[in-house]
């Protein structure tokens, strides 16, 4: 009977080192990743006079050159008609939650406003990247809320786009 007892006592010590072998890490693994936001993502929309910033947990930016090669206008080949120029250009930002001030620039102005948006590699190890939007005008709008969590996006249509000091022109 000792024998016995001794036997499980020795299993059972082994269960839990095992047990804390293999997935203490995985845990220790998925906090840290939840931290870790290696890629700093920065927005800063310029109205006019006033400038705000706000933290993206993402962002996409596109180009449609058909849309220039339409029946559509440039900014100089329309000038007086801001609703028949094309804007070729789109930014869709994913934003933590919505961020109030950067919604509120957006509606407030139907014009375009310039947007910058720097990344930045936290570990120092990539270089820094610059993108900057002339003329955005909101597009879409999107808040979900989900449970716990929450979500923003924003799509913008722009008449110019430079990226890393390149010019991309329509």
């Amino acid at each position: 009977m000792k024998y016995h007892h001794k036997t499980m006592k020795i299993i059972y010590k082994i269960k839990l080192l095992i047990f804390i072998f293999l997935f203490l890490p995985v845990k220790l693994l998925l906090a840290q990743k939840e931290d870790d936001k290696r890629m700093k993502i920065e927005l800063i929309v310029k109205d006019g006079k006033n400038t705000t910033s706000s933290a993206l947990k993402s962002f996409t930016t596109s180009y449609n050159r058909t849309l220039v090669t339409s029946e559509k206008k440039t900014p100089e080949k329309a000038p007086n008609h801001e609703e028949d120029v094309v804007k070729p250009f789109y930014l869709s930002m994913d934003f933590e939650r919505q961020d109030i001030p950067i919604l509120k620039a957006f509606s407030d102005n139907r014009t375009g406003i310039d947007v910058l948006i720097n990344v930045t590699d936290t570990y120092g190890k990539l270089p820094s990247r610059k993108f900057e939007f002339k003329s955005a005008v909101m597009d879409i709008m999107t808040d979900q809320v989900v449970g716990e969590s929450t979500a923003a996006y924003i799509t913008v249509g722009c008449i110019g786009l430079t990226i890393d000091g390149v010019k991309i022109d329509p």
